[in-house]
């Protein structure tokens, strides 16, 4: 049976995404050619022009699967906080858990996100008004709500809170093992997650927690 005419054009259409994700996580907006992202992904200029428009059109529809595949973590944290627990910082604590590993599991996605604030100091506008802001808003709202504090003095320190995951997320595995040092003697392995691993997981919520003013749950010992 032939394949469905659509059914290549999909296909066509997500290889040059996937190559252009990549090489715009890479080398941002003005560093990845078109001509790059047609030889990666094997088709013709003319075919990536037809289905994209343009190397901007390209980008946003970039931005628009980044967004899609971290749309996720947004929804499980906001229901992870929303849980009526009498102990704020345990739930507080797990959150900045899921979202390491969260980010760590989609670590192109999140270098796309941060590229332009490589290149250009910003986040892109779009995900910033459209999700980073509504995300912090709604967070440190739930914060509030856990802590008695307003949420106005929670959305800083929640920000630096993020910047701190997002930019031990990207980081190889080898430098997160030679940056971990001695600390990772204070941890054991969980399941598959080696000790380096868990021992910057506990480093992330420690920190984020004193940064949210709590009082960080005694760690786990090796």
């Amino acid at each position: 049976m032939a394949r469905p005419v659509n059914a290549d054009a999909q296909a066509t259409q997500a290889k040059i995404l996937a190559t252009a994700y990549d090489l715009f996580a890479s080398h941002g907006i003005d560093g990845a050619s078109i001509r790059d992202i047609a030889r990666g992904a094997g088709v013709s200029l003319a075919m990536v022009h037809h289905y994209f428009g343009s190397k901007q059109g390209l980008y946003s529809a970039c931005i628009q699967a980044m967004l899609t595949e971290l749309g996720g973590l947004g929804v499980e944290l906001q229901e992870m906080l929303g849980k009526g627990v009498t102990q704020p910082a345990s739930i507080l604590a797990e959150a900045v858990r899921l979202g390491f590993r969260y980010a760590k599991n989609h670590r192109t996605a999140v270098r796309l996100l941060q590229r332009s604030l490589v290149d250009t100091g910003e986040i892109d506008s779009r995900v910033r008004d459209e999700n980073m802001v509504p995300f912090l808003d709604t967070v440190s709202q739930v914060l509030g709500g856990l802590t008695g504090r307003p949420a106005r003095e929670l959305r800083l320190p929640l920000q630096s809170a993020v910047f701190l995951v997002v930019r031990w997320a990207i980081t190889s595995e080898r430098e997160i093992a030679q940056l971990a040092g001695d600390a990772v003697s204070a941890y054991k392995p969980r399941q598959d997650v080696p000790a380096h691993i868990v021992a910057i997981e506990e480093h992330l919520v420690e920190a984020a927690l004193r940064l949210l003013g709590m009082t960080p749950p005694a760690p786990t010992p090796a």
